[in-house]
């Protein structure tokens, strides 16, 4: 073997594995984001239960409070679907 084979061939390693670094600090970030969206899912749903439960209680109807809420939880859920979608995207590239 010679000498530029063998800085061929350790570049190539080198590639390889920074290309690996950065997929697993990409895997590590969506992780991060999707549960930072979990979190606001979980929020989304107290606020709805907040107020469904002021809606059912009380005599005066707040149906457009209930749809603004559910359409929090379909966006919170939606942002997890996308990233939970993001990180097996990654996954299948490593």
């Amino acid at each position: 073997m010679t000498w530029d084979e063998f800085c061929g061939k350790v570049k190539t390693t080198v590639g390889k594995a920074a290309d690996k670094i950065n997929q697993t600090t990409d895997l590590a970030t969506l992780q991060v984001k999707l549960n930072m969206a979990d979190h606001k899912l979980e929020e989304a749903y107290a606020e709805l239960g907040k107020v469904a439960y002021k809606h059912f209680s009380e005599p005066e109807s707040s149906a457009e409070l209930v749809a603004a809420a559910m359409t929090g939880v379909e966006e919170a859920q939606k942002a997890i679907d996308d990233l939970k979608a993001e990180i097996e995207k990654v996954k299948t590239e490593c």
